[in-house]
């Protein structure tokens, strides 16, 4: 694992990286063809929509979809962050955003609004991926998997530490393929709702646990 992250920061990003998946499986499925965890695949969505406008190229594709995820997804990563600021963190800070994860998720269930759907399950996402870079993970990130990739690649090539490294970023890539499979079954048999209602189940359950441990520190 990355030289600075500890065992169960390691399980942390496994389990975050299965629920990115899940949720991006899900709404790719049940909202459209819609990613709200992978940015680059919306910006991509966003550009040929764009451009089939501007040529009245008939395509199919709307512009509206991926661009609610890019913003949605941009506003709760930049609140994650500016809350979790060096001089304003506390030792709960951290925790706390898997906490607005979790109501934020809920609401992308309850919501019956395809727009609003997007636009929520992607603010969630920007807050995991904030809370993850907080974690420490070097060369692991849970809901954009390219640099990970990349990393992967460049550690398979390394030192016992960077094969270690390796392990993990394997691993994270194996666990979002997974569970990006899980969420459409999921979305298709029941709704994109149960895998948000499911994937914010999880998040609580990691929320309780990090603030038990933050709690712990404290003492």
């Amino acid at each position: 694992m990355p030289r600075n992250a500890t065992p169960a920061h390691a399980w942390t990003a496994l389990v975050l990286t299965a629920l990115a998946g899940a949720v991006d499986g899900a709404g790719f499925l049940g909202l459209g063809q819609q990613f709200v965890a992978n940015q680059t695949g919306n910006a991509v969505l966003l550009a040929v929509a764009v451009s089939g406008e501007l040529t009245g190229r008939e395509d199919g594709l709307s512009a509206l979809g991926p661009l609610c995820s890019l913003v949605g997804f941009s506003v709760g990563a930049v609140l994650a962050s500016l809350t979790t600021r060096r001089h304003v963190l506390t030792s709960f800070g951290v925790p706390f955003l898997l906490v607005a994860e979790v109501v934020v998720l809920a609401l992308a269930g309850l919501s019956g609004t395809f727009v609003l759907s997007i636009a929520l399950a992607a603010f969630a996402m920007g807050v995991q991926s904030i809370h993850a870079a907080r974690i420490g993970l070097a060369g692991v990130t849970t809901t954009v998997l390219t640099g990970t990739l990349i990393a992967l690649s460049v550690n398979l090539s390394g030192d016992r530490n960077d094969l270690r490294s390796a392990r993990l970023q394997a691993g994270v890539w194996g666990v979002y393929l997974v569970a990006a499979g899980l969420g459409a079954t999921i979305a298709h048999e029941l709704s994109f709702s149960a895998v948000c209602w499911g994937a914010a189940a999880v998040a609580a359950t990691m929320a309780i646990a990090a603030f038990t441990e933050a709690r712990r520190d404290k003492a």
